[in-house]
């Protein structure tokens, strides 16, 4: 029961694409091949601040709920290790990104933020959108974003 709402309701989810969206791998050049054979991908990955700045800020100060996309064989313990502090709720971990589709039809998600166009694409849905679409729904909900 959330502010004494006893409906069956329950607040919009979003799912926020982790692989090129909110972490960016650098380019596998030789010395990052080497070095990646004893660490791993995850320590080549850089983050994607305004991302993770939406994402803390739908976090922390909304009541929605917030997903983290990522494909399985990319779900591995040292990724689970370096997510540990990031801001969501639950990660979904997909096998094919018809997935995504199949959440967001059945309700699972009510959207899909991505900013890779042709990642979007493959989602087919309108409610698979940029994280500015995302941003001005939530400054006309919530007011200007801090």
């Amino acid at each position: 029961m959330l502010r004494g709402d006893i409906s069956n309701q329950r607040s919009y989810t979003f799912g926020f694409r982790c692989e090129g969206n909110l972490l960016k791998y650098k380019d596998d050049n030789l010395k990052d091949k080497f070095f990646n054979l004893f660490r791993g991908k995850t320590h080549r990955a850089e983050v994607n601040e305004d991302i993770l700045s939406l994402m803390q800020y739908i976090y922390w100060n909304t009541e929605y709920t917030v997903f983290l996309v990522i494909d399985d064989e990319n779900y591995t313990k040292e990724a689970q290790e370096y997510l540990a502090d990031f801001p969501f709720n639950q990660v979904l971990n997909v096998k094919s990104i018809s997935q995504v589709t199949m959440m967001l039809n059945t309700g699972e998600l009510n959207y899909y933020i991505d900013d890779n166009d042709y990642s979007r694409y493959e989602v087919q849905s309108k409610y698979a959108i940029t994280s500015k679409e995302l941003n001005t729904m939530l400054k006309r909900h919530y007011g200007r974003l801090t």
